[in-house]
């Protein structure tokens, strides 16, 4: 009986390992960064608005932010986004062919929140430092201030 009742103990916390683990992809854009034309990454704590925001054309800056999240670690799991105030840093890419591609991240701690586009149609959680990208990429990039209907959207239903 006690051998029963351990290997279920044991069955029980390997099922939730495994549910817990979801499917790790890479971030694949669908674009490269010669077709990126401009960029406009928008920041914002807790409340849109006070969204900022800094306009990316230097080809040099482009092709870093590309790289940077180009091939990103993504995980496929349930995510709690319960809590709301976060950290929220998204991305505009203007395309040569004039389409935009959209992307935004959504901190709920340190390296830790989720990845989302409308665009791309996609939700993944992530532990990527991409708000990092806002004071990280380029110190001479200036911000201004961003009005609400400016920024990309996503409707996680």
């Amino acid at each position: 009986m006690k051998k029963a009742a351990g290997f279920i103990v044991l069955l029980i916390f390997m099922t939730g390992l495994i549910g817990c683990s979801g499917k790790t992809v890479k971030l694949d854009l669908p674009f490269t960064a010669d077709d990126v034309e401009s960029a406009v990454m928008y920041h914002f704590e807790g409340v849109p608005i006070t969204a900022e925001k800094k306009s990316v054309t230097d080809k040099d800056d482009i092709k870093a932010l590309y790289e940077r999240l180009e091939g990103l670690p993504l995980k496929d799991k349930t995510i709690d986004d319960s809590g709301s105030g976060g950290d929220v840093t998204s991305f505009r890419f203007q395309l040569s062919d004039g389409t935009n591609y959209e992307l935004i991240y959504v901190c709920s701690g340190v390296k830790n929140g989720y990845l989302a586009s409308q665009t791309g149609g996609f939700r993944y959680f992530t532990r990527a430092d991409i708000g990092a990208c806002w004071n990280g990429l380029n110190q001479e990039l200036v911000a201004e201030h961003a009005d609400q209907n400016e920024l990309p959207e996503y409707d996680p239903t």
